[in-house]
C-alpha cells in the first residue's frame, strides 16, 4: 500500500513527508538449485505469534524511493490448486510462492550474479 502523512499539523520531518509504502515481509526457502525442474527461489510469508496467540505475518513501513525493483510471486499450490484463486486473491490464500527470476533480464541478473 502507498501512502503518505498529512502534512496538515506540525512539520513533518523530511523522511516522513515522502511517500512510503507498507509491505509484508518473505523469507526465503530454498534456491533455485534445490529445485532443478523449477529453478526458482521460494519464499514463505514471514509471520509471528500475536498477543492472543494466532499467527500474524510481518510488515514494515519504507519510504517508496527506496524500492528499485517489483517482484513477481508465483503460489506455490502443492498437490492441488485452490479453484477459487484468482489474480486478486492468489497473496491471501497461499503462504508459500515462488519468486519469478525469469520475469526480465535484470531481475534474472540480479539474483544469479556470482560476485566472488
Amino acid at each position: 500500500m502507498v501512502f503518505s502523512l498529512s502534512t496538515r499539523g506540525p512539520t513533518l520531518p523530511p523522511a516522513l513527508a515522502a511517500p512510503l509504502l507498507y509491505v509484508q515481509l518473505f523469507e526465503v526457502i530454498a534456491r533455485p538449485e534445490d529445485d532443478p525442474a523449477v529453478m526458482m527461489f521460494r519464499v514463505r510469508r514471514q509471520t509471528e505469534i500475536g498477543p492472543d496467540g494466532t499467527r500474524v505475518r510481518v510488515g514494515m513501513v519504507v519510504p517508496l524511493l527506496d524500492v528499485t525493483h517489483a517482484i513477481e510471486l508465483i503460489p506455490v499450490y502443492g498437490g492441488r490448486a485452490n479453484h477459487t484463486a484468482t489474480s486478486a486473491t492468489s497473496l491471501e490464500l497461499y503462504d508459500t510462492f515462488y519468486l519469478n527470476n525469469f520475469s526480465d533480464k535484470e531481475w534474472y541478473h540480479t539474483l544469479h550474479t556470482d560476485f566472488m
